[in-house]
C-alpha cells in the first residue's frame, strides 16, 4: 500500500505535465509554484488589437487563434493607437497550497483596464486605471495592479482590457504577493526621495526669492511646482494621494502640467539667462516661445485627451531643444550661468525624448525610458539649484561690492564733506582774523600773532619789533578822488608792505590808514630801524591806481620787547613813537625807549 502511494505521488507530476501538452494552447500556459520568479508579460501574454473596441468578452474568447504571442514584437509599447488591446494569460498552479500573486501594469497613465479572470468557478471581474477613482481599484495602488488567486493545481485564464487614450503601454509583471510587496515598497521608496528632492529644492529657492526679490527664484518655484504635478500624474501618486476622486481630471492633468511646466521653463530660462539683457534678438525668439507654449496650455484643456498628450509631447520636446539652443548661444555670448543650464536641460532633453520616443512606440519601454523623465528631470533640478546658488553666490558678490562701493563713496563724500567744512572754517577763521581790504591781519590776528611772538621771543631771549605805520597825505587823496579810490590805494599800500617786509614777518592793518608790522629776529635795533628805512622808501615811491600817480609817506614808530612788555604796552610804546614821528615832521621813523625810561617817552627819531 505505501508502495503504491509513492508510486502516484511520482507519477502525478508526469501526468499533469502529459496533460499540459497535449491540452490546445498549452505552449501559452505559465505554471506557477511557490517558488517561482516574476514572469515578465512580455514573455507570458499573447495580445489581440481591437481598433474599434467593439468586441465583448465572450468574442474575445471565440476568436483565441487571432491572439499574437507578445514576444513576437519588440515590447507591448503600442504608443498611440486607437481602439483597445487585449492581453491573455493562461495560468496554471502546480503547488501544493493556495498561491496568492499580483498582475501589476507598470505604467499609471493607462485609462481603465479590465480583467477577466475565468476559470472553473466563473469569471471575475476587476478594473483599475487612472480614470477610476481610487476607491473603486482592484487593488489601492498607482499603478494597475490586480490580485491573482489560484487553488493548487488549478488553471485560469486571464483577459486584460486596456483601453487608453494615452500611449498604450502594457508593459508589466505577474509576481508573488511577497516579491510585490517589496516591489513596490522600492517603488514608492524611490518617488518619495525623488519628491523629497523637488520638494526641498523648491522651499529653498522659494526663501531665496522672498529674501532676495529675484524672479528667476520665483519662476523655477513655479516651474517645479508644474513640473511636479506632471511626474505625480506620470506616476500615479496624484491619483492616489491628491485627487482621488477626480478620475476624469487625472486623465487630462498630465498634459495640462507639463505642457504648462514646459511654458514656465521659457519663462524662468528667460529670467535666469536675461536674454532681454544680454542676447535681444534671441530673447523675441523665446517670448515667441513662450505665446506658443501657452496656446499649447489651451489645447490641452480644450484638445481631446489623446491629441492634448501628443501636443504635451511635441511641446515639450520643442521647447526643452529650443532651450539647450539658446543656452549653448549664450555660451558663445559668456552669459553668467550659461554652462550650467546647458548642462541641466541637455539632461532633461535626454529624458524628455526618451520618453516622448518611447510615447511614440519608436523605442522600446523598459526601466529607462519609462523612467527618464524623473531621472533626467532630477539630475536637471539639482544642476539649476546649483546655478541658481552660484546665481545668489554672485548677487551676494555684488551686493557686497556695491555696499563696499557705497561705504567708499559714502567715506568718499565724509571726507569731502570735511575738507570743505574744514576749508569753510578755516576761511572764517581767516575772515574772522583777515582784513577785508587788503587781505593783511586784521586787530583780532595781531594781537594773538603778537602775544605767541612775544613767548617766543622770551623763550629765545630775543627782542620782537613792533612797527606801527600811519601814512601821511592819505586823507587828502581819500578826499581828492574818494572812498573807492582810498580802497585801491590801502590795497596797493598793503602789497608794498609785504614787498618790502621780510617773509616771516607780519603785516597787519589796524583800521582806517594805521598799519603793523610784526618783526622777529632782528639782532638789534639797529637792524629794525634798517628795516623800516627799506619800507618807507618803499611806501614813498609813486603809485600808479586808475591812470593816476599818487604818492603817500609814512610815520613809522618802533618799539622793541622787554620782559616787562606784554601786547598793550608794546603796542603803546610803538604807537607813541609813531606820534613823535608825526610831530616832528612826518615821514620819518622813531625808535621807541626802552620801558624802564617810562612808556611813551619819546625816543629817537629818523628822517
Amino acid at each position: 500500500m505505501l508502495v503504491a502511494r509513492r508510486h502516484t505521488r511520482t507519477s502525478t507530476p508526469w501526468l499533469l505535465l502529459l496533460l499540459y501538452l497535449l491540452l490546445p494552447n498549452a505552449w501559452a500556459t505559465t505554471l506557477l509554484n511557490d517558488t517561482s520568479t516574476a514572469q515578465d508579460l512580455y514573455e507570458t501574454a499573447d495580445f489581440l488589437l481591437d481598433a474599434n473596441a467593439s468586441l465583448s468578452l465572450d468574442q474575445v474568447r471565440a476568436a483565441d487563434a487571432a491572439f499574437t504571442p507578445a514576444n513576437t514584437r519588440r515590447d507591448l509599447s503600442f504608443g498611440y493607437i486607437s481602439g483597445v488591446v487585449w492581453l491573455r494569460l493562461n495560468l496554471q498552479s502546480n503547488a501544493e497550497r493556495l498561491l496568492h500573486w499580483r498582475l501589476e501594469l507598470n505604467y499609471a497613465s493607462l485609462d481603465e483596464v479590465r480583467l477577466y479572470d475565468i476559470g472553473a468557478d466563473g469569471v471575475r471581474e476587476s478594473r483599475s486605471g487612472d480614470t477610476v477613482p481610487y476607491a473603486e481599484r482592484a487593488i489601492g495602488h498607482r499603478y494597475p495592479v490586480f490580485e491573482i488567486v489560484l487553488q493548487p493545481g488549478e488553471q485560469r485564464t486571464l483577459y486584460l482590457r486596456a483601453d487608453s487614450l494615452g500611449s498604450m503601454t502594457l508593459s508589466g509583471m505577474l509576481m508573488s504577493e511577497r516579491d510585490f510587496e517589496q516591489h513596490s515598497q522600492n517603488g514608492y521608496l524611490a518617488h518619495a526621495i525623488y519628491c523629497g528632492v523637488l520638494i526641498a529644492l523648491g522651499l529653498y529657492n522659494l526663501l531665496l526669492f522672498l529674501a532676495l526679490r529675484e524672479r528667476p527664484f520665483l519662476n523655477y518655484v513655479l516651474f517645479m511646482v508644474a513640473f511636479a504635478l506632471a511626474v505625480l500624474s506620470l506616476n500615479g501618486l496624484g491619483a492616489q494621494y491628491l485627487w482621488p476622486q477626480a478620475a476624469p481630471w487625472s486623465n487630462r492633468m498630465l498634459p495640462v502640467s507639463l505642457t504648462m511646466a514646459a511654458l514656465l521653463s521659457a519663462v524662468f530660462a528667460r529670467s535666469f539667462l536675461g536674454t532681454r539683457q544680454w542676447l535681444p534678438r534671441w530673447d523675441r525668439v523665446l517670448q515667441v516661445l513662450c505665446l506658443a507654449s501657452a496656446l499649447a496650455v489651451v489645447a490641452t484643456l480644450l484638445l481631446p485627451v489623446q491629441r492634448a498628450l501628443q501636443t504635451m509631447s511635441a511641446t515639450g520636446l520643442i521647447v526643452t531643444l529650443m532651450l539647450l539652443i539658446t543656452s549653448f548661444v549664450c555660451i558663445g555670448y559668456r552669459v553668467p550661468g550659461a554652462r550650467l543650464f546647458a548642462l541641466a536641460w541637455l539632461l532633461l532633453l535626454s529624458g524628455a525624448v526618451a520618453l516622448a520616443l518611447r510615447n511614440f512606440a519608436l523605442v522600446p519601454s523598459n526601466f529607462f525610458t519609462l523612467y527618464a523623465m524623473q531621472i533626467g528631470s532630477g539630475l536637471e533640478m539639482i544642476l539649476l539649484s546649483f546655478a541658481l546658488a552660484a546665481r545668489f553666490n554672485a548677487h551676494k558678490r555684488q551686493r557686497e561690492a556695491a555696499l563696499q562701493d557705497s561705504e567708499r563713496t559714502l567715506e568718499k563724500r565724509v571726507t569731502e564733506r570735511t575738507e570743505a567744512l574744514e576749508q569753510a572754517n578755516q576761511r572764517l577763521r581767516q575772515l574772522a582774523l583777515e582784513d577785508p581790504l587788503t587781505g593783511l591781519a586784521n586787530r583780532n590776528a595781531l594781537q594773538q600773532q603778537l602775544d605767541q611772538a612775544l613767548k617766543r621771543g622770551l623763550r629765545s631771549h630775543a627782542p620782537v619789533a613792533v612797527m606801527l605805520i600811519d601814512l601821511d597825505g592819505f586823507k587828502s587823496i581819500n578826499d581828492q578822488y574818494g572812498h573807492a579810490f582810498g580802497d585801491l590805494v590801502l590795497a596797493q599800500v598793503a602789497q608794498r608792505l609785504r614787498q618790502y617786509l621780510r617773509e616771516m614777518d607780519l603785516p597787519a592793518r589796524l583800521g582806517g590808514d594805521e598799519f603793523v608790522a610784526i618783526c622777529e629776529h632782528l639782532p638789534s635795533a639797529a637792524d629794525a630801524l634798517q628795516l623800516a628805512k627799506r619800507l618807507l622808501e618803499g611806501l614813498d615811491t609813486p603809485m600808479y591806481i586808475e591812470s593816476r600817480s599818487v604818492r603817500v609817506g609814512a610815520s613809522i614808530g618802533i618799539a622793541m620787547s622787554h620782559r616787562a612788555d606784554d601786547v598793550t604796552s608794546l603796542i603803546r610804546r610803538a604807537d607813541a613813537a609813531m606820534y613823535q614821528a608825526k610831530a616832528e615832521g612826518r615821514n620819518r621813523i622813531c625808535l621807541a625807549n626802552a620801558p624802564t625810561q617810562g612808556p611813551g617817552q619819546p625816543g629817537s627819531g629818523l628822517g
